[in-house]
């Protein structure tokens, strides 16, 4: 038994995803699935076994210990480390056989006299900052910094890539300045004969809406999981939601004129009216400004969260819904009968992106994986 608030995970939406991606791309252009953040909350194991087993060559990873994670349950594939490291870290990537970002001259120094310490040659990919500013090689620097790296004896450079700041957005200015900055290093590297294999660039938004940025490999995260980047893209992937939060009714109350439901007496009551206690709350990643705004499915009836989402519970008006009783199955993000409450939908009442609604679901609520 599992408690009773619960993540579906829907596997063969996350299969019809990639094969979506695939069929949108072409059949040349790799495939590096991102499963930083918990696969975005989803289960970055269970997420990357059904990638790899559908096309993905690679895996796109923020720290270290998720590629250790990541090794340690049995993933065998190309894990890259997209962000940077520290020095301490240096023999753990290796050990792990992990393939770092890198962007400084020093610390890939260190990682090429550590390498040659253990007689190995490491794959690294080396990051160009063409507008993102965060880390990277500035672009106009990248291709000395690249023939530098490449004279590292124990480091093989398998990769070059950058990110886009803006591609979920209408306007295509600032991206297209980015792949063109992008392309300027690329051409210069082949002018040289400075052959690096893996060029990549397209996060989710770009995919869909800029081919340029494909090169040889696309780097898709959010839309992996049926989640558009932005309402400002085209929907004609036609991706399906991966995720859905689910609870069931714990206790039920009814409350008279005067009465109240929660803390600070936040919601109070001016009609007869009955009140189903959900046990789940802030803690279990069920965000507390949804306190008398969110709304759930029961009976595949759209109502009203009520009072003070509180750590641990909640509260959904059911009075208007006939038949409700303890154990009856809630939908807070997801499909109930012909009603939807989307993970976008949710994101846009929080006035945040759906990043961080899939992201802030707490590991106390068990991911259940769905395999029909």
């Amino acid at each position: 038994m599992h408690r009773p608030a619960w993540v579906e995970i829907d596997l063969p939406a996350l299969r019809y995803n990639i094969t979506a991606i695939r069929k949108w791309i072409g059949p040349h252009i790799r495939i590096m699935g991102i499963v930083k953040a918990d696969a975005y909350g989803h289960g970055d194991y269970e997420v990357s076994k059904v990638l790899l087993d559908h096309g993905a060559k690679m895996l796109g990873i923020a720290i270290l210990e998720e590629g250790i994670q990541l090794r340690t349950k049995g993933i065998k594939a190309p894990l890259l480390l997209l962000g940077g490291i520290f020095e301490e870290q240096i023999d753990a990537v290796i050990r792990y056989d992990l393939i770092p970002t890198i962007y400084d001259v020093s610390l890939a120094s260190l990682l090429s006299q550590r390498a040659g310490n253990l007689s190995r040659i490491l794959k690294v990919h080396i990051y160009v900052d063409t507008g993102m500013g965060s880390i990277g090689v500035k672009h106009t620097k990248a291709v000395d910094f690249v023939k530098c790296i490449k004279n590292m004896k124990n480091l093989l450079v398998d990769g070059i890539y950058t990110h886009c700041s803006r591609s979920d957005e209408k306007d295509p200015e600032y991206t297209q300045v980015q792949i063109q900055r992008f392309k300027n290093v690329l051409t210069a590297l082949d002018t040289m004969n400075i052959s690096i294999p893996l060029r990549h660039m397209a996060n989710s938004g770009a995919i869909i809406q800029y081919p340029d940025t494909y090169f040889t490999m696309v780097r898709p995260g959010i839309s992996l999981y049926g989640i558009y980047p932005s309402k400002e893209v085209t929907r004609e992937i036609g991706i399906k939601p991966v995720m859905s939060f689910k609870t069931k009714v714990i206790h039920i109350t009814d409350k008279e004129p005067g009465e109240s439901v929660g803390y600070g007496r936040g919601y109070k009551v001016t009609k007869p009216t009955r009140v189903a206690t959900l046990p789940l709350g802030y803690n279990d990643g069920y965000n507390r400004l949804l306190s008398n705004q969110g709304k759930v499915l029961v009976k595949g009836v759209r109502t009203s969260i009520i009072g003070r989402v509180c750590m641990d519970q909640c509260f959904a008006d059911i009075t208007d819904i006939e038949g409700v009783s303890v154990g009856d199955e809630v939908v807070l993000y997801g499909t109930q009968g012909q009603e939807t409450i989307s993970i976008e939908s949710i994101a846009q009442q929080l006035n945040t992106i759906p990043y961080e609604v899939t992201c802030n679901i707490s590991k106390r609520v068990p991911r259940i994986y769905i395999n029909q």
